[in-house]
């Protein structure tokens, strides 16, 4: 796990913009969760959330938007991770140094109706399977693509800068850096999302014990103004 200054270093923020974005619903984290496990403590799986928030940003979304759409469709874009760590991936330019075909991963996002009734879809995989998916179930909405590769080095030339890449990236004996675990290997992606749910729960109680907690205080200070009441009476 990261703590709070690294997560702040990788994300090029102060202490006081984390604080703000966390507090504005701006702050990106993975999994779909609102709030990490440990308070303070973040997962390395942030810091590209962050990045991916930030792509989205640049191609015209809010930011309290973007997060939003990667908290909804978690599970899509983190699929789109794992494909673009464990799958061939090349791009193929002619003559003149034009793109004329590529295999690469994307996160695709289709935005449809305006205000309130604003909705939006995602998919992940190469262009046109995204692209094929999301017309699927939004026919006539806007779409958006963003490599997945690309914000992947971002966030890679992140931790390197930071002297953070072999501690946290890095697998255990290999020499590439990961943040997923392949499909392909049944044991080793049910171990890595059993963990990935193990998070979650220690995430969702700790917000359940906050609530609590709110509550419980609320409660005192009603009670203690009705008290005052009473004996100002």
């Amino acid at each position: 796990m990261l703590n709070r200054n690294e997560f702040c270093r990788l994300l090029g923020l102060s202490y006081a913009n984390l604080d703000n974005r966390t507090r504005a619903s701006q702050l990106a984290l993975g999994f779909g969760l609102t709030t990490p496990a440990v308070m303070g403590a973040y997962h390395p799986l942030d810091v590209f959330a962050n990045a991916l928030a930030d792509a989205l940003v640049e191609r015209g979304f809010a930011r309290e938007t973007a997060v939003r759409i990667l908290r909804e469709h978690h599970e899509t874009w983190l699929l789109g991770l794992t494909r673009a760590e464990w799958e061939p991936s090349m791009v193929g330019h002619n003559a003149r140094r034009e793109r004329i075909y590529e295999r690469q991963i994307y996160f695709a996002v289709a935005r449809s109706g305006r205000g309130n009734g604003e909705s939006f879809r995602a998919a992940a995989g190469l262009p046109d399977q995204a692209m094929q998916e999301l017309r699927q179930v939004a026919p006539a909405a806007d779409m958006v693509f963003v490599n997945i590769h690309d914000v992947l080095n971002v966030v890679l030339d992140a931790f390197y800068e930071n002297d953070l890449l072999e501690e946290f990236v890095v697998g255990p004996g290999s020499n590439m850096p990961v943040f997923t675990r392949p499909r392909s290997h049944p044991e080793e992606f049910a171990e890595w999302r059993t963990e990935i749910e193990r998070y979650r729960q220690q995430s969702i109680d700790r917000v359940k014990t906050r609530e609590r907690v709110r509550r419980k205080r609320s409660r005192a200070v009603r009670q203690a103004a009705a008290k005052m009441q009473r004996e100002w009476a």
